[in-house]
């Protein structure tokens, strides 16, 4: 398979295993959030690094032909664009989560009616 689909398949595959965790309240919620954000952000420094390399390993006369580090390099912005569409998820699912945690302990903490109760 191309690393096209498996990058953000694994990524969208880690972030649900993520914010299942964080609902359930898991205490692996914290490692997992830098287990998913830091690999990737590594996986774009790697992928950056390895373009570097590529375009230095071209013959001189070569250079002005060569694609060298190219693959890589839309490597690193496919790698940051996932990171980023990741980050405005758990975003969403944080105030989401937010929302009802605040109604439930607004229900909560409100007075029961004696008027009603039996």
């Amino acid at each position: 398979m191309s690393p096209f689909i498996i990058l953000p398949l694994v990524a969208g595959i880690l972030w649900l295993v993520h914010a299942a965790l964080g609902a359930t309240g898991h205490r692996a919620y914290r490692y997992s959030r830098w287990i998913l954000f830091g690999g990737l952000a590594a996986t774009a420094l790697v992928f950056f690094l390895g373009g570097i390399q590529a375009s230095k390993s071209v013959p001189p006369e070569w250079k002005n032909d060569s694609l060298a580090g190219v693959f890589e390099g839309v490597l690193v912005l496919e790698t940051l664009l996932v990171m980023l569409a990741l980050a405005m998820l758990e975003v969403v699912r944080l105030g989401v989560t937010q929302t009802i945690e605040d109604a439930r302990y607004r229900a909560a903490s409100q007075p029961s009616d004696p008027a009603n109760s039996l």
